[in-house]
């Protein structure tokens, strides 16, 4: 994780007393519209991956609070970005600043207030990410709209079994890999529940795929389906 080459500078440094950090603001949504705007600013969505994929603000980056979010947040958010978040609610939104702080980012400037649905509700833009089940990623394989599907898990885990022609390219790497991938043809993205493939997609949209689509329920579900499970390979 990216995070862990800077953590023992900041160790020996000694890290920011939080009572002299900015405290997180509150913004209503055309103030947040505004404040996204500025360069080097990142929207990150800590809610659940099925509410991420519902709607969400376009080129957000979704890092749900049910997964691994501190690591995952010090992975892929940079340490000099401005980060605004979106939450259910306010608590939801300060606890996800002390665990972002605690792997090093305190650029947390403030949060959506009335999170998305004052966000729909002000008639500003929303996005989507199409959620399927094991049962429908069956029928997209099987069927013949060329479906490509990229697993999110770590190479140990994709070589532990996977699904039959799945790309293994791990969520963080979807970053800056995965150029060979089709920007218009549908992906699935899959991991082990659906957090980091909901991590993964929001990363694809922001580099402009068109057609991303997150397995709900992950290689978890799958395996319980009993359905296309392949033996163990070396990864993609």
């Amino acid at each position: 994780p990216d995070h862990f080459s800077r953590c023992s500078e900041i160790n020996r440094k000694g890290p920011a007393v939080v009572e002299d950090l900015a405290p997180m603001e509150a913004w209503a949504p055309k103030v947040f519209a505004r404040k996204v705007e500025a360069p080097g600013t990142l929207v990150v969505d800590i809610r659940p991956y099925e509410a991420f994929g519902g709607q969400h603000i376009p080129g957000s980056i979704a890092l749900d609070t049910g997964g691994n979010f501190a690591t995952f947040a010090g992975w892929v958010l940079p340490p000099d970005a401005d980060l605004a978040l979106v939450a259910r609610d306010r608590a939801e939104a300060e606890e996800a600043a002390v665990w972002l702080r605690r792997v090093g980012l305190d650029r947390i400037k403030g949060f959506l207030d009335g999170g998305i649905f004052a966000w729909l509700k002000a008639g500003l833009p929303g996005d989507r990410v199409t959620q399927i089940s094991a049962h429908e990623l069956k029928k997209m394989i099987k069927g013949k709209a060329g479906v490509t599907v990229v697993d999110v898990r770590s190479p140990g885990e994709f070589g532990g079994g996977h699904i039959k022609g799945a790309i293994n390219i791990p969520a963080p790497d979807l970053r800056t890999k995965g150029r060979g991938l089709s920007k218009r043809a549908p992906i699935a993205l899959l991991c082990g529940t659906g957090h980091r493939s909901s991590l993964g997609a929001s990363l694809l949209k922001r580099r402009g795929f068109k057609d991303v689509r997150n397995v709900a329920g992950g290689w978890t579900g799958y395996v319980l389906s009993l359905i296309h499970i392949s033996e163990p390979t070396r990864p993609y």
